[in-house]
């Protein structure tokens, strides 16, 4: 009967302190996701016969920010944005954004997909400032 009593009282206590840590772990948990950020710089660019329509085809933001490049096109295209690796296909029909926390300092192009992984002429260049 001892031997009884002893064995539940031993599973309260384990089921007691897992109750007081569990909540404190799932706190760990939200705190080390991480949450996404509205941009914080949001551009819009629309591209005809193959070039951005816009005075200045480079683009700076400071390292840091979270970058919004809203794109339409006149045809369909795959764009990508090199050394962040982001990559979208555009159409008239169905615009596309390309997000990202610009974390890398430097000059990167968005080029033109063309036939598999051929790299057409950058359409725009995208400068990340310290």
């Amino acid at each position: 009967m001892h031997q009884r009593f002893y064995l539940h009282a031993a599973h309260a206590t384990i089921l007691g302190i897992a109750l007081c840590i569990a909540p404190t772990r799932l706190l760990w948990a939200a705190e080390a996701t991480e949450v996404p950020q509205p941009p914080s710089k949001i551009f819009e660019l629309a591209i005809a016969n193959g070039r951005v329509v816009t005075a200045n085809n480079t683009i700076r933001v400071k390292k840091g920010d979270h970058v919004e490049l809203r794109w339409s096109s006149d045809r369909a295209m795959s764009l990508h944005l090199h050394g962040y690796d982001v990559e979208h296909r555009v159409t008239p029909q169905s615009p596309a954004v390309m997000s990202f926390k610009a974390h890398l300092a430097g000059r990167f192009s968005v080029s033109e997909h063309v036939k598999g992984y051929r790299h057409g002429k950058a359409v725009l260049y995208v400068e990340v400032h310290p």
